[in-house]
């Protein structure tokens, strides 16, 4: 029988790797792939498609990891002795989980805001051409960049928690649920 803090553990990890690859596919293959649609003023249109069927399953995704994350660190305290390395490493942790859910956020905002912009000439859905309206083209700027802070701070807590897992075994947690 699977305990709670194993399926915790399960939701956390699906969580965080359906974030992580949601946010690096749509960077490197949906945004990237709008420079071969023909038509200028569809290139938004075609991501956008792409990025509000991807949404909720990103959502989903980042609230399984977080809600997650903080109940395993309620049910899984820090061995003795590991304390002080232990609790660096968590809040390095914590800053990087707030800092993606915040490029997150605005990759949604900035999102929205070329959405907006309706049918506009573009480059891709992320670069502007002389065409595009300045607003859409600030939001595509702000975009571009926010759309590589999401798997670079989600691929950061991958790696701060391999190195957790290295500083060792944490203690046995009971399930009484």
């Amino acid at each position: 029988m699977v305990n709670r803090t194993t399926t915790l553990a399960v939701i956390h990890d699906v969580g965080l790797a359906a974030w992580f690859g949601g946010a690096w596919m749509g960077a490197i293959g949906l945004n990237g792939a709008t420079i071969e649609v023909d038509d200028h003023t569809q290139r938004t249109r075609v991501a956008n498609a792409g990025w509000f069927r991807w949404a909720p399953i990103a959502g989903a995704a980042l609230v399984a990891h977080v809600s997650s994350a903080y109940a395993l660190g309620r049910l899984l305290p820090t061995p003795a002795g590991r304390d002080q390395g232990s609790s660096g490493v968590r809040r390095l942790r914590t800053a990087m989980t707030l800092a993606a859910m915040l490029s997150t956020v605005e990759t949604g905002i900035s999102g929205q805001r070329v959405v907006r912009g309706g049918d506009v000439p573009v480059a891709t859905a992320i670069t502007p051409i002389a065409a595009t309206p300045p607003d859409v083209a600030a939001a595509q700027r702000r975009l571009r960049v926010a759309q590589w802070l999401v798997p670079a701070f989600t691929g950061a807590i991958f790696v701060l928690e391999a190195i957790q897992r290295q500083q060792g075994p944490r203690s046995a947690v009971r399930d009484d649920g």
